[in-house]
């Protein structure tokens, strides 16, 4: 067997600069470049740290989340309660060398931690076609501090690709990364900045600015960016997202959730500017991965617990609004979640789930934790939700106010969305239908938790109310 090429231990990885990083990552199709600067803990054997939340990580692309659970009873109780509970999250992760060639890494996930929380690179290094240097052995230069790991991410064409290179004390890249423009996007990585010019305002004094901005335009006609940046005229209904966007420059992927310096977007209609209370938000729109829709289907589904409508032959709806341990009158059924414990905030069954209870305790419709995860973890930890007013004229887009009143909320997690189902904060509201039932049925889903724009603040740590005019 040839020997294995050590990647981090030769002359171009010793003088590779990060002008020269990133045009190697740019050559590939990287659009975005994270970087943290590594423990002594951050190695094959601890498992580098990578954040608290899965919603920290937001702006990393992963795959499927598994639920597994530690059998062993070796450990400590307090120490056994909060491991025995963990997902992997799937990632597509491969190592970069200072020559531009790739290495994939195929047993690389995170691991996340629900209970501690915490999120931690684990098999990075693992059936690797490259010799590493010890660079991250404990037992060898794993514990050297001054190293760097960068990650850029491939989102052109949903790809979701993670390519990750390590920068080792003393060369010249570890070196120019702690004088290099750059944008922190959360409390362990910073993401280079795209101009390469060093900012001073922090990101939610340019955020507030840009909004302040838009505001100051008044209204503004429906558009959206394409792939390559440019503005399109946007003829849905539903534009006024995609218009916001466009205004902030965001371009919207098939990876994560679009963003502006780390901050997610989200902007809803209102009638008046002061009824930011007023509007019932959507949360996410997962369909069910158990239960009888699941197995039989949404026609079968809403064929059994579904009603007719009369003024509409053919027509049957499942409708109602559905909360946690209350039966829907609607409906019958029941919400349920199941393998959480409320009062002590804790995940008590990794394959838990949020149910739909039918009259006899059936599962009619069934979210597992690891599917309401998977959309969950796209949640920024830093999120701005913008009123905005909306118009048309007859035969024209809609045309958009962005409202000078936004909110701003810091910090979630699962834990925090499993408490607000089980407190009615989150609820089921479906719009399930199936038309001409009796001859060609069509079938409509529409599986979506919502909450009140009033009940935000308990899917995060901090809500902030900014009048946009004011810190302008």
């Amino acid at each position: 067997m040839p020997e294995k090429i050590k990647i981090f231990d030769n002359e171009a990885a010793k003088i590779l600069s990060v002008k020269r990083l990133v045009e190697l990552y740019r050559d590939m199709g990287v659009s975005r470049i994270y970087y943290k600067l590594l423990s002594p803990n951050d190695n094959s054997k601890n498992q580098p740290y990578l954040a608290g939340q899965l919603t920290d990580l937001a702006f990393l692309p992963t795959g499927k989340i598994e639920e597994t659970e530690t059998s062993s009873n070796k450990q400590k109780y307090d120490e056994f309660t909060k491991r025995s509970v963990k997902y992997l999250v799937e990632i597509d992760f491969s190592w970069l060398s200072a020559m531009g060639d790739v290495y994939p890494a195929p047993d690389a996930k995170i691991i996340y931690y629900p209970q501690y929380p915490e999120a931690r690179l684990s098999g990075f290094v693992s059936k690797t076609l490259f010799d590493n240097g010890g660079w991250m052995d404990p037992a060898k230069k794993g514990r050297s501090e001054g190293r760097v790991l960068f990650l850029g991410v491939k989102d052109k064409g949903k790809s979701g690709e993670i390519f990750a290179y390590l920068a080792t004390p003393e060369t010249r890249v570890a070196k120019e990364i702690l004088e290099h423009p750059s944008i922190q996007m959360s409390g362990v990585f910073n993401e280079l900045s795209a101009s390469g010019q060093m900012d001073k305002r922090t990101t939610r004094e340019v955020l507030i600015e840009e909004l302040a901005r838009i505001h100051k335009k008044e209204w503004i006609g429906s558009k959206r960016l394409d792939a390559a940046g440019n503005e399109k005229t946007y003829k849905a209904q539903n534009g006024g997202g995609y218009t916001l966007e466009a205004e902030l420059g965001v371009i919207p992927n098939g990876i994560a959730e679009p963003d502006f310096m780390g901050w997610e977007i989200k902007q809803f209609g209102v009638s008046k500017c002061h009824l930011i209370n007023s509007k019932s938000l959507t949360v996410m729109t997962p369909e069910p991965d158990g239960g009888y829709y699941h197995e039989q289907g949404a026609e079968a589904f809403v064929r059994k617990y579904g009603y007719s409508v009369e003024e509409k032959p053919g027509r049957y709806d499942f409708t109602g609004r559905h909360f946690a341990n209350d039966v829907c009158v609607k409906s019958g059924m029941m919400l349920q979640t199941i393998g959480f414990d409320s009062t002590t905030g804790t995940i008590t069954d990794a394959s838990g789930s949020i149910a739909l209870i039918d009259e006899n305790g059936n599962p009619a419709s069934v979210w597992t934790f690891t599917k309401i995860m998977e959309h969950w973890k796209r949640k920024h930890a830093k999120a701005a939700y913008v009123p905005s007013l909306s118009t048309s004229a007859e035969g024209q887009c809609r045309s958009y106010n962005y409202c000078n009143n936004i909110r701003l909320f810091t910090g979630t997690s699962f834990i925090k969305l499993l408490k607000a189902f089980n407190d009615q904060h989150v609820y089921y509201d479906p719009g399930i239908n199936i038309k001409n039932a009796d001859t060609k049925p069509v079938t409509k889903r529409r599986s979506q938790f919502r909450i009140k724009s009033s009940e935000l603040i308990n899917l995060y740590d901090e809500q902030e109310d900014v009048d946009v005019l004011k810190n302008d």
